[in-house]
């Protein structure tokens, strides 16, 4: 990364498209997300540690820096970012809220009290979660935890692995996914459409739609040489999109940028690690639009 002042104005046209859409009075799902460096929160001229500002499709943001490297852990669930999830890590272990994971899934939790129990009911099944307790019970059989409940700050936190796949939920954990290296845990209840082997074909057939876009561009298709040594170089990795990883709910596949496909819907975001665009810096996970003329811009022609 190379540390340099944000301007406004490039950082208003780069994500100007990728504003929140609301419906209905409710946000769109929260798939996406662009990060920046907060010109405002760091100071460069002391050469304090950048301050990165994420801002989700929902519009929810949060604010990262340096030194959080490798100790944030963000969630997701159903391919749908949970900003300000408050994941805490013991012993190895992710724990999060499980009201907040039920809530987005669907499932209700109910809270007695007296018993310090939580009774999860998700489709068919329930489960008694006891605060301290290492075990639990699903369906009326016992299961075992790995680590206890426990009761923070009025919330109960359970081991998010354990709980996910008792439920019948696929978990991930990427490392390094996230800004400044920082770990994506993924649940996904959702069934799989997608094979990977059809995921690239998706991904080629539709990059090479994109290509064929941009191409028609002549701001950057202008027949100079460096147009054409880079619209060469897209088109290469175009012609070789293959499976690198995967998460709970995405196939991870290589591209002009990392491609990610749902595995329930097929649909394709970008995921960029970070470009500095006319002094400007961005990262994130952007939606892909095969008919935008600048969809191949962005890390090849500027910046």
């Amino acid at each position: 990364m190379k540390k340099k002042l944000l301007t406004s104005f490039v950082i208003c046209s780069l994500v100007a498209a990728l504003l929140p859409v609301i419906a209905n009075g409710q946000s769109a799902p929260n798939k996406w997300y662009y990060s920046t460096v907060d010109s405002q929160l760091t100071d460069f001229e002391k050469g304090t540690h950048w301050i990165e500002k994420m801002t989700y499709e929902n519009g929810a943001t949060t604010s990262i820096t340096e030194v959080d490297q490798g100790r944030v852990t963000f969630l997701m669930i159903n391919n749908d970012f949970i900003p300000n999830a408050d994941v805490k890590i013991n012993h190895g272990y992710a724990f999060v809220p499980i009201r907040l994971v039920m809530d987005a899934l669907g499932g209700q939790v109910n809270w007695d009290a007296q018993k310090q129990e939580a009774i999860i009911v998700y489709k068919s099944n329930k489960m008694i979660l006891r605060a301290g307790g290492t075990s639990a019970d699903l369906n009326g059989k016992t299961i075992r935890l790995p680590l206890a409940a426990q009761i923070i700050r009025g919330r109960m936190y359970a081991p998010l692995r354990a709980v996910s796949e008792a439920l019948g939920m696929k978990v991930s954990n990427n490392i390094g996914f996230m800004p400044f290296f920082n770990p994506l845990i993924s649940i996904d209840d959702r069934t799989q459409n997608v094979t990977k082997e059809q995921a690239v074909k998706l991904a080629k057939d539709a990059m090479e739609h994109a290509y064929d876009t941009f191409s028609k561009n002549d701001t950057y298709a202008n027949g100079s040489d460096l147009s054409n040594k880079t619209l060469a170089d897209i088109k290469q990795k175009i012609d070789h999109i293959g499976y690198e990883d995967e998460s709970a709910g995405y196939w991870i596949l290589t591209g002009p940028y990392e491609i990610l496909v749902d595995k329930s819907t097929g649909n394709m975001l970008f995921r960029d690690t970070g470009m500095e665009v006319s002094g400007s810096y961005i990262e994130g996970i952007f939606p892909v639009d095969v008919k935008n003329k600048e969809i191949f811009a962005r890390g090849y022609f500027l910046g």
